[in-house]
């Protein structure tokens, strides 16, 4: 019981939300199932045992008796109740939604279509008046909708004069095909830089489908009038180079900056994120320019601080070590330990043994020469690829660093998973650059220090390959080995 999405989203809910889903269960049109009558016992007492200090597992059993008092249990009966109970709070959280005062247009734009089928045409003016001043107003523009509510309001003017066609002019059609047009175009473009994006981080081929597409983007006159377009297309640009140059992504960021005031949060947002990515892109380009990861390190610490990292309040995994791991390579240790501390309860899908969390900080503590707590904190896996992969290259290493004689049979079960168990998992060019890693590491376990020839030549092989994963630290190694 403790896994099914009726529980799952109780947990979710805030103090006031779940008072307002009592009472919202209580109204007989809403609860009208076949199991109306322990519906709202059972939502009470769920609600009841996760506002208590002291909650517990709610055990079938248990729970089955609170719902069905002094009754023998039947298996499948309160199954049936959730069922009932899990339509009504979905219905509650719908409709708490679509009420929100954001949504606005939406709700004026259907009440407008409820008042048309009803025959009121007269009402129908006076509420597609109100939904024109809607689009008016100073903030209209920074809706992340804003494109599609005016390509719908154009349409339902079009199909108003169509309905009362009078045999003279244009039916609104020209409106109707611009609006469309930007909406079309901003949406297309986004979600091409979206492949194209995923393209350069797991280095697929663009089918031949898509290249024609790609090609024929091309922006109206006027396109500087939509910021989120003009931005999106900016981005496209960028990705479509082999590598973005930093003036380049400077002049972008100038761009997300002077528009502020008219994009919508969302979209700024998802381009701060293309910023950050353009960012690392270049910076894998060219692993040696410590002012990109710095320039990265600025760019975090003011997206973190006007909360553009955060979605609801809440931290992505990926985003957590991205943003921790940038501090420790440029080696701002305190200020990493600190993110790592202050933003540990944000994370999304973190687990009861806080692994994500741990991850994290055993990354810090190998930075910090803390070897043995650093192995003590790596989980065993993780459902996040990049984890994972974290996880096995930060256990070699400390392994490496302590001299540990298990790390023969740890590279070793390294290399079997890069060659069997990681077909599925990793793309080809992941492969490579932990295959490089691997391989670097081994070369490094098998020389003897203090042979500079040696040495030299490892280095070499090293700096030639500068899209080996932990490039930086094998680099740093193999010097060492030289002066040992």
């Amino acid at each position: 019981m403790e896994q099914s999405l009726l529980i799952e989203l109780i947990r979710t809910l805030s103090t006031s939300e779940r008072e307002q889903l009592l009472q919202f269960a209580a109204l007989p049109y809403i609860n009208h199932g076949r199991m109306k009558d322990y519906t709202l016992p059972l939502l009470k007492f769920c609600i009841d045992n996760f506002s208590s200090e002291k909650s517990q597992n709610l055990d079938k059993k248990v729970v089955y008796l609170q719902v069905f008092p002094n009754q023998e249990f039947v298996e499948g009966k309160l199954e049936k109740v959730m069922v009932d109970a899990n339509k009504i709070l979905r219905s509650f959280l719908l409709t708490q939604r679509y009420l929100r005062e954001d949504n606005a247009f939406f709700q004026q734009y259907d009440f407008a279509e409820l008042i048309r089928v009803r025959g009121l045409l007269t009402r129908r003016e006076q509420i597609l008046g109100k939904l024109r001043k809607i689009k008016e107003e100073p903030d209209f523009g920074k809706h992340p909708n804003s494109l599609y509510y005016q390509f719908l309001l154009e349409n339902t003017l079009h199909l108003d004069e169509c309905y009362k066609n009078q045999k003279k002019g244009d039916l609104n059609v020209p409106n109707v095909i611009k609006a469309l047009d930007i909406y079309y175009l901003t949406n297309r473009i986004s979600t091409l830089n979206r492949f194209l994006l995923q393209q350069k981080a797991t280095k697929i081929e663009i089918p031949e489908s898509l290249k024609s597409v790609i090609k024929g983007i091309k922006l109206p006159d006027d396109y500087s009038n939509y910021p989120v377009l003009q931005a999106n297309f900016d981005i496209f640009n960028l990705l479509n180079k082999e590598v973005p140059n930093l003036s380049e992504i400077r002049a972008l960021f100038v761009l997300i900056k002077n528009e502020e005031q008219r994009l919508d949060e969302e979209s700024l947002q998802e381009f701060y994120s293309y910023l950050r990515s353009l960012t690392i892109l270049l910076l894998a380009s060219d692993v040696e320019q410590i002012e990109i990861d710095q320039t990265l390190h600025e760019l975090y610490k003011d997206n973190l601080r006007r909360g553009y990292l955060h979605y609801e309040g809440k931290l992505h995994p990926s985003r957590y070590l991205a943003v921790s791991n940038n501090a420790i390579r440029i080696k701002n240790y305190d200020w990493a330990i600190e993110f790592i501390e202050k933003y540990k309860n944000d994370l999304i899908g973190e687990n009861e043994s806080r692994d994500i969390y741990r991850m994290n900080l055993a990354d810090y503590l190998f930075a910090v020469g803390r070897f043995e707590e650093c192995l003590e904190n790596i989980p065993p896996t993780s459902p996040f690829l990049d984890y994972q992969l974290k996880g096995k290259r930060l256990e070699l290493k400390a392994l490496y660093e302590l001299r540990s004689d298990l790390l023969p049979y740890k590279l070793d079960a390294f290399k079997m998973f890069l060659s069997r168990t990681s077909q599925k998992l990793l793309s080809e060019h992941q492969r490579r650059i932990h295959g490089d890693f691997a391989n670097f590491l081994n070369q490094l376990l098998h020389s003897i220090p203090g042979d500079k020839k040696r040495a030299e030549r490892i280095e070499e092989r090293i700096r030639e390959k500068k899209q080996s994963a932990e490039w930086r630290w094998l680099l740093e190694k193999a010097i060492e080995l030289g002066k040992s």
